[in-house]
């Protein structure tokens, strides 16, 4: 009876200890960099590839600032946007942590040989699976809205707004 009890709180504490020490790095002076990005087959050009790459500061337990630059590229598009972000996600107490973003960047675009420039606003939400209490895959899912029509749709028309669904990697140091 006495090994029995001792074996439960072996793996109690044990399982205690091991979430301590694997809980994902979400603290105030972490820093984070994230690569994201998706391929779109079904689109006029035969493909587009999504790319989105940021560096970010937590300034508050889970807060985070940074910045941050995004490409569409196709065979005829070529999208290009640089500005700020934040990002505010919510401890679970698990490896698995959801989190909304907004920013704000300068958007350049040309597609079919139109160009446009303007300012984009973009909000998010997603969810983070932190595989190592410094590494984490993500998935989100953004809408963006621009001052012009700076984005292509799969039919080859430009328009001020898209929706998308990123999958990446976050890193924190």
């Amino acid at each position: 009876m006495k090994k029995i009890g001792l074996l439960c709180c072996l793996a109690l504490f044990g399982s205690q200890a091991y979430a301590v020490t694997n809980a994902p790095l979400l603290s105030k002076g972490t820093s984070e960099v994230g690569v994201q990005g998706n391929l779109d087959f079904d689109y006029a050009d035969d493909y587009l590839f999504n790319f989105n790459g940021s560096y970010g500061f937590f300034v508050e337990d889970n807060w985070e600032i940074g910045g941050k630059l995004n490409m569409s590229l196709s065979d005829n598009v070529e999208q290009y946007q640089l500005g700020a972000f934040t990002e505010y996600n919510f401890s679970t107490g698990s490896q698995w942590v959801p989190y909304v973003g907004a920013s704000a960047q300068y958007a350049y675009g040309e597609a079919w040989n139109n160009d446009a420039s303007g300012f984009n606003f973009q909000m998010a939400g997603g969810i983070k699976y932190f595989i190592h209490p410094q590494v984490a895959l993500s998935a989100e899912v953004n809408y963006s809205k621009a001052t012009d029509d700076i984005y292509a749709n799969g039919e080859g028309k430009a328009q001020d707004d898209k929706t998308q669904i990123l999958f990446g990697t976050r890193f924190y140091f």
